[in-house]
């Protein structure tokens, strides 16, 4: 009989395998589409989720797994697909990037826009980032919308793919067989639950998809140098193709991942692995850049000479002054990664006034709890507590290293670490922590290898405390989560005062014209004009403004649309 942590391995691997198959069918089938000269429909989402399941079918016939394990898997699937769609279309994304273009890019694509022979006009709000950003996560959100009809829904390819990387981080620990079925899923959780990727869940920003694909990507090239089976190698190629194609700063991650896997297989004679990494890597990043990404990576070629324009090349656009902290304008990159793992957590820029302010580690205040849970912040962003976890660990490292009873795998993680770092040092700006949220799994693979090695006194003083700290440094992430409800409930009622009205509500978007989108999901006419000195009111968390009809009777507030009210402020961008 198959030992239960077998069984169980096979129940999580056919999980994420099938979440990172369909989004990378929904993009295959885009990309085909828009070479016919199609678009988005409502189709690309349903026939996805049929080939994915298709491809199950065959690597659970692989695995020798059982109708039992893929009747659960797919039972599994089933309750992600549904419940992370469910909690999507419940929330609303109030970030302002979200607002300002994420939205707008869907909402663009899912009414017959074709990125790849058109562009859209200067009208079009933030139209420079629309036009020429990578665009992997609004293509399969926008896939889900078409299907849907509810522009909210796309999110939840936020929560698929984390879960998808705790399924695939879960099932290779269980195939190393070394630790407890507590430890493999509390240490899966950990490097999962990564704040980058949390305090975005809800949201349409892409740098917490950029923080499960790369770890997906890992464990995936693990799980390939273990055994170079065909499956294993189309999870590779799958996640490479996503992951290109999320932002620019991905492309660079997944050549240095890459090249890294590469020179260690070849450094170990593992030369078959090796081939057969190279051959899978060649082809997916082709289809990934030329087909998939053909806008941006191609189109940018071809017209602005650089794939990474606008951040790169010809008239090149400077995102980065204009969100520099104060006192940040000239220090080198060491310099301000050192600043911003040990100071406040803030969301500091130029214009707020606050400056960056060095802290003892492991002590924090209200406004660090408050600032961890924000989508977007800039100093500290890992969380309060994350620089005295990387001094504990940095500790529990040099412990490790003289413990003369080092586990087999300590070389390997070493060298792990080591690419993790060198990952960090090659982005100029990585003192933002949603630029580098690989920075996160250094101190849980270094607990992870700790659990792989002989216990002497102060690893056995030094795991548990930085397991106990690391849970409570993600608890604050949660925060914004309840701080999301509230602003939904905002939403909530704001849309069904002026469904209520019945009239034609007149309304300025500002910098968040995708709240437009609101309206016509719930069929309120608007009329926009300018709205300035004149007494209106703001939609949640934006600046878009509408003026209530005359004489329009006014609901009484429940009391968690009051909160919302009162908490509107403490959350950033």
């Amino acid at each position: 009989m198959t030992p239960t942590p077998v069984k169980n391995g096979n129940i999580f691997l056919l999980t994420g395998f099938f979440i990172v198959n369909m989004i990378a069918c929904i993009l295959l089938l885009s990309s085909i589409t828009f070479f016919c000269k199609g678009s988005i429909s409502f189709w690309q989402f349903p026939v996805a989720i049929i080939l994915s399941v298709i491809a199950n079918i065959y690597a659970c016939r692989y695995l020798k797994a059982g109708s039992a394990i893929l009747v659960r898997s797919l039972i599994s699937i089933a309750v992600v697909i549904i419940g992370t769609l469910l909690v999507a279309c419940y929330f609303y994304d109030v970030s302002y990037d979200g607002q300002a273009y994420h939205q707008e890019t869907i909402y663009q694509l899912k009414n017959g826009w074709n990125p790849y022979f058109t562009m859209l006009p200067d009208s079009v709000n933030q139209v420079l980032y629309i036009n020429h950003y990578s665009k992997e996560a609004e293509l399969s959100q926008s896939a889900i919308y078409s299907t849907l009809h509810h522009i909210e829904a796309g999110k939840a390819t936020n929560i698929m793919l984390l879960i998808a990387s705790f399924c695939l981080t879960l099932s290779y620990l269980y195939t190393l067989n070394k630790l407890s079925t507590t430890k493999n899923v509390l240490l899966s959780l950990l490097i999962t639950l990564n704040p980058i990727a949390v305090n975005q869940l809800l949201t349409y920003y892409v740098d917490g998809q950029l923080a499960t694909m790369i770890l997906c990507l890992t464990i995936a090239l693990l799980m390939v140098i273990r055994d170079p089976n065909s499956y294993n190698l189309t999870l590779l190629a799958a996640i490479i193709i996503i992951a290109v194609n999320i932002k620019f700063t991905a492309v660079v991650y997944v050549v240095l991942v890459l090249t890294a896997a590469f020179a260690w297989l070849i450094f170990n004679k593992k030369l078959i692995a090796a081939k057969k990494i190279f051959s899978a890597a060649m082809v997916s990043g082709v289809i990934g850049i030329v087909m998939v990404g053909y806008n941006p990576y191609v189109v940018n070629t071809v017209k602005y000479q650089h794939p990474f324009y606008p951040l790169m090349g010809k008239n090149k656009i400077d995102i980065i002054s204009y969100n520099l902290p104060a006192g940040f304008e000239n220090k080198n990159g060491a310099d301000k990664l050192f600043i911003s793992i040990f100071s406040h957590t803030g969301n500091i820029t130029p214009v707020n006034g606050q400056i960056v302010s060095l802290k003892i580690p492991l002590t924090f205040n209200k406004s660090d709890v408050l600032n961890a849970a924000k989508v977007d912040t800039r100093i500290a962003g890992f969380g309060p507590l994350f620089s005295g976890i990387l001094i504990l660990s940095c500790i529990l490292l040099v412990f490790l290293a003289i413990n003369p009873n080092k586990p087999p795998q300590f070389k390997a993680i070493l060298y792990l670490l080591a690419v993790i770092v060198i990952a960090i040092c090659i982005i100029p700006e990585s003192w933002w922590a949603r630029y580098i949220p690989q920075l996160w799994f250094i101190p849980i693979i270094i607990l992870l290898a700790s659990e792989l090695s002989e216990k002497s006194m102060w690893i056995k003083i030094l795991k548990p405390l930085i397991y106990i700290l690391i849970a409570f440094n993600i608890s604050f992430c949660f925060i914004g989560i309840g701080w999301n409800f509230l602003m939904t409930n905002l939403v909530n009622y704001q849309i069904a005062e002026l469904k209520a009205s019945g009239k034609t509500i007149l309304v300025q978007w500002g910098s968040a014209k995708s709240n437009r989108i609101r309206f016509e999901e719930n069929h309120i006419p608007y009329l926009e004009t300018n709205l300035d000195n004149k007494k209106t009111e703001n939609f949640a968390h934006s600046d878009s403004k509408f003026l209530l009809p005359d004489n329009q009777p006014v609901t009484p507030e429940p009391t968690l649309v009051k909160w919302a009210r009162k908490f509107q402020g403490q959350e950033g961008k």
